[in-house]
């Protein structure tokens, strides 16, 4: 009785190490030089709804779309290198293009420093008609502060300021409201971990200044993350916009490449087979190399809703009783997207 009962607390010890609840510190953060892949997926298909404490996160079905890479590059890999000297600054490359038509800025970077209580960025670069253009923020965004813990809650504002000489000046005010609002385990394509969810609302105005005249637009985010210990990079994440309180998720990743052997790959340009109309109505024609192929359509959580096999070069399937969506055909090692509009 005594050896059932040892083993039984053994057990029970394990069983709280696995699944325990983590802090998140300066030690988690990204630094120069981390190279960290990531995989895209459809942000309608998540839902963040629901968090709270030792909860399992399950988002392992999930239909991949594209797949990327995190670089962190010293500042003296980025062409913003004259403003940030220095070997412990590094830099992200955090959007292709801001801004609105002429007052578009393009190659957005973002410059970080991490010290024992915070990970913030401290200064942002872009490029306009060709020119390289940095400034440091007059008040740092202060993206993390540790240590973080399940329902920790903080505030914190940030500024800077971009100056084209002679033409017009580009400002971001707001401030970030970080919320723990979860935690307990995820569950991706890629494998599950302990994780602490974490709500991060920005609040911000972007401005453009030109001769004394300007105009300003809100920019208010939402990012949702799953936090590990592991991952230098949120396990899991989701963006969008927020309007009225109300939260449009416009984007979905996760940490790692999707190692699901029946995933919805990028070969989604493959033109090996026709598939066409694409909106398809109630019918679908498929053209295939060879006869006896097997032809799976997935809607947009990766799901299985229609499997057939070809009995010639050319066939016809009823899509009739899909619900309208966007739906995924896979023959082989080539996937093709599909809308389905009746």
């Amino acid at each position: 009785m005594k050896k059932i009962t040892t083993l039984l607390a053994i057990c029970i010890v394990l069983s709280n190490a696995l699944f325990a609840q983590i802090t998140i510190t300066t030690a988690d953060m990204p630094s120069a030089d981390d190279t960290i892949r990531y995989t895209s997926v459809n942000p309608m298909a998540v839902d963040v709804t629901i968090t709270g404490a030792n909860y399992n996160w399950v988002f392992d079905t999930v239909a991949t779309i594209s797949q990327g890479v995190y670089n962190y590059k010293n500042a003296l890999q980025t062409p913003y290198a004259f403003y940030f000297l220095g070997l412990n600054k590094y830099g992200l490359k955090t959007a292709d293009t801001i801004g609105v038509g002429a007052f578009s800025f393009t190659d957005v970077y973002s410059f970080y420093k991490k010290s024992n209580g915070k990970f913030e960025a401290e200064g942002t670069g872009m490029t306009y008609t060709g020119i390289p253009l940095a400034a440091y923020y007059g008040d740092n965004d202060e993206i993390y502060t540790f240590p973080l813990n399940y329902s920790d809650r903080d505030s914190t504002t940030f500024d800077y300021t971009i100056q084209v000489p002679g033409v017009l000046d580009y400002i971001q005010k707001g401030y970030r409201i970080n919320t723990v609002d979860g935690w307990g385990t995820i569950k991706t394509p890629f494998g599950t971990a302990n994780c602490l969810r974490l709500v991060s609302d920005i609040i911000s105005k972007d401005s453009i200044a030109l001769n004394g005249f300007g105009f300003a637009f809100p920019n208010n985010t939402r990012t949702i993350k799953w936090l590990t210990n592991t991952d230098k990079i949120p396990y899991f994440e989701v963006s969008g916009s927020v309007l009225a309180n109300n939260f449009t998720p416009t984007r979905a990743r996760y940490r790692g490449v999707n190692l699901m052997p029946n995933s919805i790959s990028e070969n989604m340009n493959n033109t090996n087979s026709i598939i066409s109309p694409n909106p398809a109505n109630d019918l679908l024609f498929v053209s295939t190399k060879t006869i006896g192929e097997n032809i799976a359509i997935y809607n947009s959580v990766s799901q299985l809703v229609l499997n057939v096999k070809s009995n010639q070069l050319k066939i016809r399937i009823d899509v009739s009783h899909l619900p309208n969506g966007v739906y995924f055909v896979k023959m082989q090692n080539q996937a093709h997207k599909i809308v389905v509009q009746h």
